[in-house]
């Protein structure tokens, strides 16, 4: 292997680890992999653990776009807090929570720590973006001081500020405006390091161009951190520490920089839900996606908690969360929450189905074995 094919391998291996992205047990991506049709995707069943999995984005840095959606870890009533949800979208079944369970008045101090939400000092869940934790302690703050009827009212804001579908529109123009400039930077500077370089390194030697190679390398990554701070700075403004260790990294290691653009769009619209998110971007196929979270939210997959107090938290939250589900839907979509349960097209010899995944079964009764807990409907 010469110099030339030496160094396209090692910085092509540099890149396409940062082509990688994590996706948590709580999270969908919203991927348009060549900027024409957008699909949305779960943790990764064969790459990944309990915790999630691993995809791999478009490499190509001026085609790919990607948004993160994410549901909260944990469930909120007039009474407490509990780290467990019932919904867990996705095929990889549920995460492991504690179901710990505060009550408001035995909460004494809140605050968090990057994405883990701070209780009492302690961590008490782990989130999946620094605006959910944010968003959770400010919530939290609101609700301990309040009677338990306007701690309901609290919290009810808190679900249907998810579904603003105006605030959301206009956060995403600006999140494409802001990352369109660093794509097109970011391309140059793709086409130059994995094109121009390796046909001037085989052709003239590595040793000749080697410090012209660095300095240009140096100089495209400081523009593009450049960029990506300003953006970042509107996008993310009480995070600082974040914007500078993101800068860092790109000036040290420059063939990250060419994905600063996802940087920026993976977490923008993190404080949306992921029902609203799948509606802007979606378009004509939000409606299987729409399916799939609806029915995960009103047939849960067993869990083995049967604490009283964490149950009844669990429950009031999903609720709280079908009902501003349905008035979205109803109010945005003009469709119905129970138009989406329906009962899928039968096959002809099955004699019942699974209201959660819609397999279909030649049994009359029993459980679902893909989906623990939720019982066998009559077709």
């Amino acid at each position: 292997m010469g110099d030339g094919e030496l160094l396209f391998l090692v910085l092509s291996l540099i890149y396409l680890s940062d082509c990688l992205v994590w996706i948590g047990r709580r999270t969908v991506l919203f991927a348009s992999p060549w900027c024409s049709y957008w699909r949305t995707l779960f943790a990764n069943p064969y790459a990944g653990n309990a915790s999630g999995g691993l995809w791999l984005l478009n490499p190509l840095p001026p085609l790919g776009r990607a948004f993160f959606g994410h549901w909260y870890p944990l469930s909120m009533s007039p009474t407490g807090v509990c780290d467990l949800r019932l919904p867990v979208v996705g095929s990889l079944g549920r995460p492991c929570q504690s179901g710990h369970t505060l009550l408001y008045e035995q909460i004494r101090t809140v605050g968090h720590d990057g994405k883990y939400l701070l209780l009492n000092g302690r961590k008490f869940t782990k989130c999946e973006s620094h605006d959910q934790s944010e968003l959770l302690v400010e919530t939290i703050k609101r609700v301990i001081p309040e009677s338990i009827e306007k701690r309901g009212k609290i919290i009810q804001d808190f679900v249907n500020a998810q579904f603003l579908k105006i605030e959301a529109s206009v956060r995403l123009e600006q999140v494409q405006r802001l990352v369109s400039k660093i794509r097109w930077t970011a391309s140059a500077f793709f086409v130059f390091l994995y094109v121009m370089v390796p046909i001037l390194v085989n052709t003239y030697g590595l040793m000749r161009f080697v410090i012209p190679v660095a300095a240009i390398m140096f100089l495209a990554a400081s523009i593009i951190a450049l960029q990506y701070s300003q953006a970042f700075k509107t996008l993310f403004p009480l995070r600082n520490s974040d914007r500078i260790s993101g800068i860092v990294k790109m000036v040290l290691c420059p063939p990250t920089a060419i994905r600063a653009g996802d940087l920026l769009t993976l977490e923008a619209m993190s404080r949306f839900h992921p029902v609203l998110i799948g509606t802007l971007l979606l378009g004509g196929e939000v409606t299987g996606f729409l399916r799939t979270v609806i029915r995960d939210l009103q047939y849960p997959l067993r869990q083995d908690h049967t604490d009283v107090q964490c149950l009844s938290i669990v429950s009031w939250f999903a609720a709280m969360e079908r009902q501003a589900i349905s008035d979205f839907l109803r109010n945005e979509l003009s469709t119905s929450y129970e138009s989406l349960l329906t009962s899928p097209v039968w096959d002809g010899i099955s004699t019942a189905y699974c209201p959660r995944c819609s397999c279909q079964f030649t049994v009359s009764a029993g459980e679902c074995p893909d989906c623990p807990g939720v019982s066998l409907l009559r077709m």
